[in-house]
């Protein structure tokens, strides 16, 4: 049905608002129709029995052949001198016109119109029936035509209308034309036309009048305000109000009857009309009420979320289909087995659920949310956010809780991602700072001292006359190597900076090895044994720093003529051995805290959580072993 016609329609009792809470079955409707009908039609028959019965009428006869037959002897008696058969005929002539009119108009003449009378009832009451039947499967528009068609069928008009009348009594609404009006008729108004009663032709005195209206003279009538050239003439017009509770709710009228409208053909549209506008009411607010039911249902079972209904012992009334997509389970599993869903929920987050639905017996308890996590039918671990209220009528008797329950595991993925993502940028963050204190050491430390020594040694070059060549050769030969150490110091950091992995260390460690062995007076001898574990950037620089400076002593204090590095990739860490056959020195005489290179590489290694072991002996050269553990994943 069209959604404008709710609009349209003015439904003074029994509205579809006092009807969502009904439900209807069309078979019990039409059962209840039909008995309605059926003892209306009783009651009718009985009064005419009662008044037209057989025993009536023999009475009448009776009276009728008393009274006739004194008043033709009263007649003979003053002609009792005529012949006797000729007294015979007087009277039976006299009997003859008393009585035949006297027994039509007592006897047959209301036995005639009650046979009649009960032909239209039986007429009414089948049309009736029919359109109780008709309503079931038809729309209110069609049942409207259908009305009008029957009600024409019956007073033998051509032409039919249905207005509908607005509760203002002023606002009139065309609803339907009869179907031969439409087939028959040109220049017809639109239907759901609008009208205004005080603007409208005679048709609308029904409703000034707040009476049934006839004429059968309407082309005569000087106050009618005419038709379109178009429009068919109309010859004669009836027009009955429909009321309820004291208002006008439609108009049903009849045009171009053939013969003159009678009072009857005005009872019977009155009482036709009269049950059409039950049938229509009734029809309007099952149609509402459909449409009501088939929002609320379109609302509910296409929510996203699963939603549930409990009553006030926690029982199940309303499942949604959605609970399929979230659990796996359809909404028929659930109805039928309710301990699933404590079932499903993990055994960590169960207690909490069951505590929660002790809310079910507290009429006070608010909203509550929780989160927790179910397992649904393929094994998937998911997470659900329930949300729930309390529910109560229009007189505020407490109905139970709503249940909106949300799947947020894409949303519980996104927070562990942005957690995650948090903690590796804090991380990184912490890395850099890291890596730019230590950068910034080792400049400090190596490449800011070295700088410091040039610059002494060329002031002190500027402001001194050198006689010697050696001398002059010396003092060059100290800046070259502070300059060089320098030079491999900035080319060490960049490469560690630019290293991606393990293997780029052990190339790392050849490339600065090679740049060693360019300046100083030894060779170097590198190999690798094992597979490359994973290490990180920082890892990394500092084991690169432990190797530089480990180099940085041979070649300033060993006076080697060979050295061999070797990295061993054990299982849980790595190794790095150098030896050098260097003049060595005496362990007993040399204290980590006093060497300032040795504790450099000792703190080193234990930054790494690692250990830093060295053995020397005077003429023999000098081993070191650092061990460094693999990050844990």
């Amino acid at each position: 049905m069209n959604l404008s016609l709710h609009k349209k329609i003015s439904l003074q009792p029994d509205t579809p608002s006092k009807l969502e809470g009904a439900k209807f079955d069309s078979q019990d409707q039409k059962t209840m129709l039909k008995g309605s009908e059926e003892a209306r039609s009783s009651r009718i028959l009985k009064w005419f029995r009662g008044r037209y019965s057989p025993g009536y009428n023999l009475a009448i006869t009776i009276c009728g052949i008393i009274i006739a037959e004194a008043m033709a002897m009263a007649v003979v008696y003053f002609y009792r001198s005529l012949p006797y058969y000729q007294q015979v005929i007087l009277d039976a002539t006299v009997m003859s016109v008393i009585i035949l009119p006297l027994l039509y108009l007592l006897s047959s003449r209301p036995l005639l119109q009650h046979i009649q009378q009960r032909a239209q009832t039986e007429n009414i009451l089948q049309a009736r029936l029919r359109l109780i039947q008709f309503a079931q499967t038809h729309t209110l528009q069609e049942l409207l035509r259908a009305t009008l068609d029957e009600i024409e069928l019956l007073t033998g008009s051509t032409i039919g209308y249905f207005h509908f009348l607005e509760s203002d009594q002023r606002t009139l609404w065309l609803r339907a034309w009869s179907t031969n009006a439409i087939q028959n008729m040109y220049a017809l108004t639109s239907e759901d036309s609008q009208y205004d009663v005080s603007q409208s032709g005679v048709w609308a005195d029904c409703v000034r009048e707040r009476r049934p209206v006839v004429r059968n003279d309407y082309a005569f009538l000087k106050h009618r305000k005419g038709q379109p050239e178009e429009h068919a003439s109309v010859i004669r017009e009836m027009a009955v109000p429909i009321q309820r509770d004291g208002k006008i709710v439609a108009i049903l009228g009849l045009g171009n009857k053939p013969q003159n409208f009678t009072k009857n053909d005005m009872d019977l549209v009155s009482t036709l009309a009269d049950f059409a506008w039950d049938v229509v009411r009734d029809k309007h607010a099952r149609e509402a009420l459909r449409e009501s039911e088939e929002k609320f249902r379109t609302l509910v079972n296409w929510t996203y979320d699963w939603e549930i209904w409990l009553d006030p012992q926690g029982n199940i009334i309303y499942n949604s289909p959605s609970c399929e997509r979230i659990t796996g389970y359809s909404p028929e599993e659930i109805l039928n087995a309710p301990e699933l869903i404590t079932r499903m929920i993990l055994p960590d987050d169960r207690l909490c659920y069951e505590e929660h639905q002790q809310l079910m017996h507290d009429e006070t308890a608010g909203m509550e949310k929780q989160e927790y996590r179910i397992t649904a039918r393929d094994g998937t671990e998911r997470w659900v956010e329930h949300i729930c209220r309390p529910l109560f009528a229009e007189d505020q008797h407490y109905l139970g809780r709503r249940v909106s329950n949300r799947d947020i595991s894409e949303r519980k993925q996104a927070e562990r991602d942005i957690h995650e993502r948090n903690q590796k940028e804090k991380l990184l963050t912490q890395t850099i700072h890291t890596m730019q204190l230590d950068i910034a050491r080792d400049l400090h430390d190596t490449l800011g001292q070295n700088l410091s020594f040039l610059r002494m040694k060329l002031e002190h070059l500027a402001g001194k006359t050198i006689r010697k060549q050696a001398e002059l050769q010396f003092e060059l030969q100290s800046m070259s190597r502070a300059a060089n150490e320098s030079y491999d110091l900035m080319r060490g950091t960049l490469a560690i900076l630019q290293s991606v992995n393990s293997t780029d260390l052990y190339r790392l460690f050849i490339r600065y090895a090679e740049q060693i062995e360019e300046r100083a007076g030894f060779k170097i001898r590198f190999s690798s044994r094992g597979e490359p574990r994973p290490l990180a950037a920082p890892r990394l620089r500092q084991i690169f720093y432990i190797f530089r400076e480990i180099l940085s002593n041979i070649e300033k204090h060993a006076n080697a003529s060979q050295v061999t590095l070797e990295m061993r990739w054990d299982t849980h860490q790595l190794q790095l051995l150098v030896h050098d056959n260097g003049q060595g020195f005496d362990m007993h005489q040399i204290q980590f805290g006093g060497h300032y290179g040795l504790k450099f590489l000792r703190e080193r290694a234990e930054l790494l959580n690692g250990s830093f072991e060295i053995n020397s002996t005077i003429g023999s050269g000098t081993q070191i072993m650092v061990q460094v553990p693999y990050e844990q994943s």
